[in-house]
């Protein structure tokens, strides 16, 4: 389901730490699209001991392998993952960043404007494109860099 017209729109410069995990809307500028990829949702790994075949989600694409076999008799710990398996599944997945739109009066001196990362999936990949004004809705999630510092996704 899609939901449109969601009020009240959030301005970029509102968007911190009390947003994390909200459900909130915004509109900005395109200004960078990423090239489409992959995003597995769910892996198959094949137990090295009894090889039994188990699925493990994958939340954000985060990879993580199962503890222990869920075959009672076996109870392995050594994994394959398997991404030839029907129990693997992948979507399409971009990301795109969007720059806070500014009145000329809400315009200061010398300042760079705000952007944000949004991550598109399934349909809503290629759906937007350098230029185009978006009102975006979505749940912000927090990501750390190599450098440390933490990035707002939306």
């Amino acid at each position: 389901c899609r939901v449109y017209n969601y009020e009240p729109l959030t301005q970029l410069k509102n968007v911190r730490a009390n947003c994390y995990g909200k459900y909130i809307a915004l509109r900005g500028t395109v200004v960078r699209v990423s090239n489409i990829k992959p995003l597995c949702t769910n892996l198959a790994f094949v137990c090295a001991a009894c090889g039994d075949v188990q699925g493990v989600p994958l939340p954000d694409g985060k990879y993580s392998l199962p503890t222990k076999c869920l075959v009672p008799e076996c109870r392995g710990r050594s994994f394959t993952a398997d991404r030839s398996s029907p129990l693997t599944t992948t979507v399409d997945w971009q990301s795109v960043k969007v720059q806070e739109l500014m009145a000329d009066d809400q315009r200061e001196a010398g300042r760079i404007p705000r952007t944000i990362e949004c991550e598109l999936v399934q349909d809503l990949v290629d759906s937007c494109v350098p230029g185009d004004m978006v009102t975006v809705t979505g749940i912000v999630k927090v990501a750390s860099t190599e450098e440390g510092e933490v990035q707002h996704l939306f």
